[in-house]
Parts: C-alpha cells; sequence; structure tokens
C-alpha cells in the first residue's frame, strides 16, 4: 500500500515544505547545468495569487515575457508590477545588483527560490533573463498543472556565470530558404538555452538571402534556383528549366529579426561569404568572375559549380563588396561581419591572365597568398564600416592578423595552434559541432550527403579549450547546420535537437561538473516541452550504437554499444526482428555468419524498448566513418 501512495506522499512531502534527506532530493532539469546550486528546506507555491516584480526599467520587458511563459506553461495569469522601490516577497522579483558582483559579470545570475518568494538578481538584464530562463526549466520539468491547484517548486538557491563568451549556432539559409517565422523561432529556442550568438550563413552558391539596395540581380536573380525533391543536388540545371525555388529577406524583415534576437539578447552574426561559394552573386554578376560567363545559380551540381569564385583582379569586385557591407553593417549592429573564406578553388586564378599579372606584381606565388591578398583587402572594407571580420580557418589565414577572428572547424589542433599565436578563435570542429552530420549509424537517419557521424555524445564530450589552447584567445564555441541535406523547417529542427542542448551546456557550465548520464536524464525531460512545443527533435540517443572491429584474420566483426546508460542490447542475423527474447549482446564483438548480410538490433532499458530497431546492412562495416 505505501509504494502505491508514494508518488502522492511525495506530492504531500513538497507541498508541506519538509526538506527531504539529501538521497531523495529531485534533480534541478535545467540545460545548462548552472554552475552552482543548493536545494534548501520548503517550497515556493506558485500559483494565480502570485505577482511578477520588475525593480528597474531595464527588467520591465522581461517581465512582461515572463508573465506570458508563465500562463503559456501553467494557465496562471500572474499580475506584473514595474516599482522602482518594492519587495518581490510573495512573487518572483526581477532585481538589478546596485553594486556589481564581479562573479557573476555581464550575463550571469543568482536565483533564490524560498517559501515566501522568488528572486532573480544580476549585474545587467541579460543576466535576469538568463536567470529567468532556468526558472523556467525548472516550471516545465513539473508539467501543467491541474486548474485551481498550485505548483510546488522546491527551494532552491543557483549562482551561475558562463565559461565561454561565445555561445553560437550557425543557420545556412542558402542551400535551402527558412521563412522569417522559423528564423525567429530557432532564435527564440537557443535563447532558452543561453546560445547568445545567432550566426547567419545569408550567401553561397545556392542562393543569396539578403537584399541590398542598388543591387535588385542579388535577389532578381541569386535567390533562386531550380527546384529538386531527395538527393537535390545529384541533376544539375536543365536548358530551359525555370528556378523557382527560393527567396530572399527584405532588409525590413532583416531588422525584424535583428530586434527579435536583441531582445532576447542574442547577437546575429552575418556571413557573406567570399570569394568562394560565390555562384549565386556571380548568376547575378557574371563580370565578377574570372570567366565573366553567365551560370544559373547553382543547385549543387553540374555544369557552372566550378565558376563560383571572384576575381581578385577585377577592381568592380571590390566596388559591390564595399556596397554590400555598406548595408551589412547598418542592418547588422554587432561587432562582426563573417567573409567565408573557406573551399576555394585556385584553377581559375592560376589560368587567368590579369590575375597571373597582380600575382606577379605582389610576388605571390601560391593561391593560398592570392586569397590571403583578397582576405585582407575585404577586412579593410569591413573595418571601415566600424566592424571586425570574422572567417573560416584556412591555409590563406594570415596569422599575423591578429584583428580578425578565426573559426576553427577542420580541426581542433588549428584552433589551438593559431590560439597560441595569439589570434582570436571560436572553436566549431565539425567533427563534434557539425549539426548536418548523421546522428547515428547511416541506415537509421534520413538520407544525408555528408557520410559522417556526430552523436549527441560527441557534442557533449567537446572541450572547446583543449589542452594546449591559450584560453585567453579562445572565445567560445558553435555548433553549425549547413542545409544540403535539410530541405524542410521540420527537418532543421530535428537536425538541431537536442544536440544543440549539448552544445549548449559545453560552452557554458564548468567542464568539472560535465556529467553524461545526468545531462541525458535532462535531455529526456527536456524532450515533453519540444513535444507541448511542437518542435521536432531526433530521438538518435536511444538507437543502438554500431561499428566493425577487425579481427587477428582481418575480418569485420560487429560491436554493439549504447549512448545511454544501462541498456541492454538484443540481435539477430537472420533477418527477424529483434526483440528481448533474441540473443542478447555481451560487450564483446561478434563473429558474422558466413550468409548473413545484415544485423537487426534492438536496445532495452528496465524491460522496455528503447527507440528503433537498427536494421544494419554488413557491407557497411568498414565504413571509415562509423562512430
Amino acid at each position: 500500500m505505501f509504494g502505491l501512495n508514494l508518488k502522492r506522499l511525495l506530492s504531500w512531502i513538497l507541498a508541506a515544505g519538509i526538506c527531504l534527506p539529501a538521497g531523495a532530493q529531485e534533480k534541478a532539469a535545467i540545460i545548462p547545468d548552472p554552475a552552482t546550486k543548493e536545494w534548501l528546506p520548503g517550497s515556493f507555491k506558485l500559483n494565480t495569487l502570485t505577482k511578477v516584480v520588475s525593480l528597474q526599467p531595464e527588467t520591465h520587458r522581461i517581465a512582461d515575457q515572463l508573465r506570458v511563459d508563465i500562463q503559456e506553461r501553467t494557465g496562471y495569469q500572474l499580475p506584473v508590477q514595474k516599482l522602482r522601490a518594492a519587495t518581490a516577497a510573495g512573487g518572483i522579483g526581477l532585481l538589478l545588483n546596485k553594486n556589481p558582483d564581479p562573479s557573476l559579470g555581464t550575463e550571469g545570475y543568482m536565483l533564490y527560490i524560498q517559501p515566501e518568494g522568488i528572486r532573480i538578481k544580476a549585474n545587467t538584464a541579460h543576466g535576469v533573463f538568463n536567470g529567468v530562463q532556468s526558472l523556467l526549466q525548472l516550471i516545465d520539468s513539473k508539467g501543467r498543472p491541474k486548474p485551481g491547484t498550485a505548483m510546488p517548486l522546491r527551494c532552491l538557491k543557483i549562482q551561475d556565470q558562463p565559461r565561454f563568451g561565445w555561445r553560437g549556432l550557425m543557420l545556412d539559409v542558402s542551400r535551402h530558404f527558412f521563412s522569417k517565422a522559423f528564423v525567429k523561432k530557432y532564435i527564440n529556442e537557443m535563447a532558452r538555452y543561453k546560445l547568445n550568438v545567432f550566426h547567419w550563413h545569408l550567401t553561397d552558391d545556392n542562393g543569396w538571402r539578403i537584399e541590398i539596395k542598388g543591387l535588385p540581380k542579388l535577389t532578381e536573380v541569386g535567390a533562386w534556383r531550380v527546384p529538386r525533391t531527395g538527393t537535390w543536388a545529384a541533376l544539375a540545371p536543365q536548358s530551359g528549366e525555370a528556378a523557382t525555388y527560393g527567396g530572399y529577406y527584405t532588409q525590413e524583415e532583416i531588422r525584424e529579426i535583428v530586434r527579435y534576437a536583441a531582445d532576447r539578447f542574442i547577437t546575429i552574426i552575418p556571413e557573406i561569404d567570399v570569394p568562394g561559394h560565390c555562384q549565386a552573386l556571380i548568376a547575378a554578376y557574371p563580370g565578377l568572375s574570372c570567366s565573366q560567363q553567365q551560370y544559373p545559380v547553382s543547385n549543387g551540381a553540374g555544369s557552372g559549380q566550378e565558376h563560383n569564385v571572384l576575381c581578385p583582379a577585377n577592381d568592380s569586385v571590390y566596388l559591390v563588396l564595399d556596397k554590400i557591407f555598406t548595408q551589412v553593417a547598418e542592418l547588422f549592429p554587432g561587432d562582426y561581419i563573417h567573409t567565408g573564406g573557406d573551399e576555394v578553388s585556385y584553377r581559375f586564378w592560376e589560368k587567368h591572365p590579369a590575375c597571373q599579372t597582380l600575382m606577379k606584381r605582389e610576388k605571390i606565388t601560391t593561391g593560398e597568398a592570392y586569397q590571403a591578398y583578397f582576405g585582407q583587402k575585404v577586412a579593410a572594407i569591413v573595418r571601415t564600416k566600424g566592424k571586425k571580420m570574422a572567417c573560416w580557418y584556412g591555409h590563406y589565414f594570415d596569422e599575423r592578423d591578429k584583428e580578425t577572428t578565426m573559426y576553427s572547424w577542420t580541426t581542433r589542433e588549428d584552433g589551438i595552434r593559431m590560439s597560441q599565436k595569439k589570434v582570436p578563435v571560436v572553436m566549431t570542429p565539425a567533427w563534434d559541432t557539425y549539426l548536418d552530420f548523421f546522428q547515428g549509424v547511416f541506415s537509421s537517419e534520413p538520407v544525408n550527403v555528408i557520410p559522417g557521424i556526430v552523436r549527441l555524445k560527441h557534442c557533449y564530450e567537446f572541450d572547446p579549450a583543449p589542452e594546449g589552447a591559450n584560453v585567453d584567445y579562445i572565445l567560445g564555441g558553435q555548433g553549425n547546420l549547413w542545409t544540403e541535406s535539410v530541405p524542410s523547417e521540420r527537418h532543421a529542427e530535428y537536425m538541431t535537437w537536442p544536440r544543440a542542448l549539448a552544445l549548449a551546456e559545453v560552452f557554458w557550465s564548468p567542464p568539472e561538473q560535465r556529467n553524461w548520464p545526468g545531462f541525458t536524464d535532462r535531455v529526456i525531460n527536456r524532450l515533453a516541452y519540444f513535444q507541448r512545443k511542437g518542435i521536432n527533435y531526433a530521438e538518435s540517443f536511444y538507437n543502438p550504437v554500431i561499428t566493425g572491429v577487425k579481427d587477428s584474420s582481418g575480418k569485420y566483426q560487429v560491436k554493439l554499444d549504447s549512448e545511454l546508460p544501462g541498456v541492454q542490447l538484443y540481435y539477430t542475423f537472420d533477418g527477424t526482428n529483434a526483440d528481448a527474447y533474441c540473443s542478447r549482446y555481451n560487450g564483446m564483438p561478434l563473429n558474422v555468419p558466413r550468409e548473413a548480410s545484415q544485423i537487426r538490433v534492438m536496445a532495452y532499458r528496465a524491460g522496455k524498448p528503447l527507440g528503433h530497431q537498427i536494421v544494419f546492412m554488413l557491407s557497411e562495416l568498414s565504413h571509415p566513418n562509423l562512430r
């Protein structure tokens, strides 16, 4: 009888404000995990009588939004009081410190939940906003209360501040276009997890997405490509085929999105990718390339794909870029403009007479050095607009340039080396942070053109400041969602969540308290919020992990694993479905029966199936990117 009523007993204990023993205390289901947290005796009763109190004008807007968020989660319509001198007793108080607390910086906060009220204190409105996000996650973890009842929140003290100041996500809207409403939704969810930099990849070979006054063809021509579905880059544009897929953001729409992000304390960094990845630009203005030939906007394959590089010897290129960057700088108030710079083909420069003449005059002997020359001219343009330049790291990067911020996307070692040279670095290595990679074994995931795997656990194990790095020059980190294989907004969400939760925690929380089992518990807790909000997410971390290992004779064996603790794996080689009555994996590599072509694996935890059955073709065992 006691067991049947344990949940009711626990609810009564919480409502009565009785302090539970340490072993029975609930977990703070907050992502990212706060720097310090301490459970206290008692609970606060959140109900319709609770008021939201904003004590300074800087927090009034946050109070208004908190009221909306709490009503959405609980049904409670809380009054908001905006007072210059008052007490937050009996309510939720948002307060700015009269004397700044150095330990909190500009983004840290203190959250106190006490029986008599809730207080969120910080040095800045940004810090208060971050504290509010933690409170909302605690409310989320309770579920929606029954009408007419109060929601007990365990008493708690949190002091929290970020590990890194740069905590970003990049969304590529060039390969596939996403609506203004979706971009705002994406930004809103970033803010929930204290991500503060939205890197907006606005231009590439496949679409130009930003209106530039005086250059109308950028959007009339460059924003549209031929429509494709499935493996959309497999078929090149055909003769006479209309370019009807695409879109762009007007300058007014961009201003609206910038304001929306700023209200959530997120800075937007626009990317205008040059001198490569420019086919949409060149389709609009072919005279800016070395060939000066007209090619359509690329859909990723076929004729014209190689004609995507600007001509550094053409003065018109710099005049056009100056006009573009002037307007970009006016639209985006942040400190940075990202200018791309990766994956540039040098073969047209190598045979173009004007480029060769310029290279000889400047005593430039390599394509990398010629790109560095171009990059320096672009950096000078960007700096005349009052901005700093950022770019993807490559061998063209001039290590003497201490003003440009370098994104380390190829390997961690590049970032380590550049930080040692006192170059500011954003750590975003592909095999840790690229959200366009598969999330599990290839056969269990949607079709993708990138043959690599970045699991939830890989993101969580990433350290933006690895051993050997000069941490003074590691600004932070970023996850990147390239969208060659992301044709819809729903799929963009699937590829982002929950992996972006892992990155948010890596960028914010102290590394010494990282705990994978605890994190996965909090992720699973968070999935109910995604369901309620209609946000698509991946459950790939539930599924079995399958890799190949060689035995002493060189034959491949099958190794099974799971990202989650406490999981049992069952398998078959004979083509029948796997369940808990099949062979159970014992941790040792499995020999492959001679006639077998596939293995089917199912995960169970606590006697219940977990995730999906994986049907894995054994021919993939030798794939180098399985992990």
